[in-house]
């Protein structure tokens, strides 16, 4: 019995293959007899494709990097802010400004974990002078806005360096009363050590300690004026390192196009064209088929 089901199922596998080596075998004669259909639909979607990339003009990337007005240590402001302002006001502002219509395709973007901005325009070569005006009145217009910040966050830090000027000037005036105090002290001991009076040392220890008193001023005064000269020094640099808005260089094309290639559209124009044409003829052969049917029935 069990033989006998064995048997029985090796047929139906049999018959299972030869029933799908024929169906491939009249797929095969299906494409043979629609290769007309086939040809014309593939030929159709090449002529579409080839039409499509002589319509389409080659376009390119310019970008723009803008290094951000920047203080010692941070930015002037966050450039998640900066960017949006660009998105939402700046680039429309200056593109209806510009009247610019043919680079719409206008965008700003900041690369994950730096500090600048990158603007970028996709245009034809022949709106490469049309991009630069843009992005060069985009970043002028960047850099008089944050020149405000600039001025609110050295505006402090002018006043208080003008104040330490001042402390250096009343110093500089102290120590120099100071260094001529020292040197009347100075004439006023070897005068007094020279003359015959008889209470000279009264007079000599008198001058000594007023010098030692002159001398721990002037230290004190030229201490002082140290450390407000060193102060100086670090808000002029903190004054220097307000750096505003820059772009070494202004609407770099890039070297290759943007987009499908030529070669890609018309390979992708081959490979579409004969799907579709395996869909047409198969669907031809099935409404030959369907018409047949309906003929051998009435």
């Amino acid at each position: 019995m069990e033989k006998g089901s064995c048997v029985e199922v090796s047929k139906v596998d049999k018959e299972l293959i030869d029933a799908d080596e024929i169906s491939l075998m009249e797929l095969w004669a299906v494409l043979l007899r629609r290769w007309k259909t086939m040809a014309t639909v593939s030929a159709l979607c090449l002529l579409i494709g080839i039409a499509a990339v002589l319509s389409t003009s080659t376009k390119f990337l310019f970008s723009t990097t803008i290094e951000l007005a920047r203080t010692s240590s941070q930015l002037i402001k966050p450039v998640a802010a900066i960017q949006a302002e660009l998105k939402e006001s700046y680039i429309p502002r200056m593109i209806a400004a510009e009247n610019r219509t043919e680079v719409l395709e206008s965008d700003v973007k900041n690369p994950r974990g730096s500090q600048v901005l990158v603007l970028t325009s996709l245009g034809r070569s022949a709106d490469e002078d049309a991009i630069r005006t843009l992005h060069r009145s985009i970043l002028d217009l960047l850099i008089k806005d944050q020149a405000v910040l600039i001025e609110e966050v050295k505006a402090p830090l002018r006043k208080e360096y003008s104040l330490l000027e001042a402390r250096v000037k009343v110093d500089t005036q102290r120590i120099n009363k100071l260094k001529q105090s020292e040197v009347r002290l100075e004439k006023a001991l070897t005068a007094i050590e020279s003359s015959p009076v008889s209470s000279k040392e009264v007079a000599v220890a008198s001058i000594l300690q007023a010098a030692s008193l002159n001398l721990r001023a002037l230290m004190d005064a030229e201490h002082t004026i140290t450390d407000h000269q060193l102060a100086l020094n670090d808000l002029k640099s903190k004054i220097d390192m307000v750096q505003p808005a820059t772009a070494d260089r202004i609407a770099v094309r890039s070297l290759k196009p943007v987009g499908i290639g030529t070669g890609a559209m018309v390979l992708l124009s081959v490979v579409v064209g004969l799907f579709l044409g395996v869909l047409a003829a198969f669907f031809q052969e099935f409404i030959a088929k369907v018409s047949r049917s309906r003929s051998v029935i009435e």
